[in-house]
């Protein structure tokens, strides 16, 4: 006759005693707790590697100002201004640097954002003083090298303010900065494009902002307002050397 115990016996632990249970005891728990605790560290550890690799939240300065999270690079080039001195990329560094992309023969948005940018530079000097204006220059790059040639640009950049720089070159000299930045410039479609003189250029219209760095960091879009230009220049600025 056998016993209940006799009949439900495990063969495979029959005769086998577990001092301290079958759940493997303190060491068990102890590496339990290790391993937790080091995927806790690496989860940390990824998390701020993603925050530190994560760009910065953009700039809010207004619905017409793009801050760029991340300022873009822009391709060397080499051009000649208004002076007939070179003009190419070592020229922006250390500078706060506006660009604005048009053509002396432009009958109005050319001429009407130079004003622009002229107003927004007093208005700047009037709040900073003038001194805070040594490493910013505005720069008016014609897209039209076949009519604006150095001398020409001496006859149109200067008169809306001395200290503003003309630059031009061949379109082969243009293109990595115009590619950069993401520059349009092309004749106009129909009778205004096809004369041989006194054609009309259709271009970008935007100001492009370039940091001490030489890199794209704003881009403000048309329309441009003096106030707005300057006011929004002052906070970039002040974030980027905060």
């Amino acid at each position: 006759m056998t016993t209940p115990s006799q009949t439900s016996a495990d063969p495979g632990t029959s005769g086998v005693v577990h001092p301290h249970g079958r759940g493997g005891g303190p060491r068990a728990a102890i590496a339990l707790l290790l391993v937790g605790g080091l995927g806790l560290a690496l989860a940390v550890w990824f998390v701020l590697a993603l925050l530190r690799a994560a760009p910065p939240p953009a700039l809010d300065v207004g619905e017409e100002v793009n801050v760029l999270r991340v300022p873009l690079e822009i391709a060397p080039f080499a051009l000649t201004d208004h002076r007939g001195e070179p003009f190419d990329s070592s020229r922006l560094a250390d500078h706060w640097t506006f660009l604005f992309f048009g053509y002396t023969y432009c009958p109005d948005v050319c001429p009407v954002t130079l004003a622009t940018l002229r107003d927004a530079r007093k208005r700047m000097a009037e709040r900073d003083g003038e001194a805070s204006l040594a490493d910013v220059q505005f720069v008016f790059v014609s897209v039209d090298p076949a009519r604006d040639t150095p001398e020409r640009l001496a006859e149109f950049v200067p008169y809306f303010h001395p200290d503003f720089v003309g630059a031009t070159g061949t379109p082969e000299q243009l293109e990595p900065l115009t590619r950069s930045l993401g520059i349009y410039a092309a004749r106009s479609k129909g009778e205004d494009g096809e004369r041989e003189e006194g054609y009309l250029l259709d271009h970008t219209v935007s100001v492009m902002l370039v940091d001490p760095d030489a890199k794209l960091h704003a881009i403000f879009s048309d329309p441009h307002e003096p106030a707005e230009i300057s006011e929004a220049f002052e906070k970039i600025r002040a974030a980027r050397e905060a």
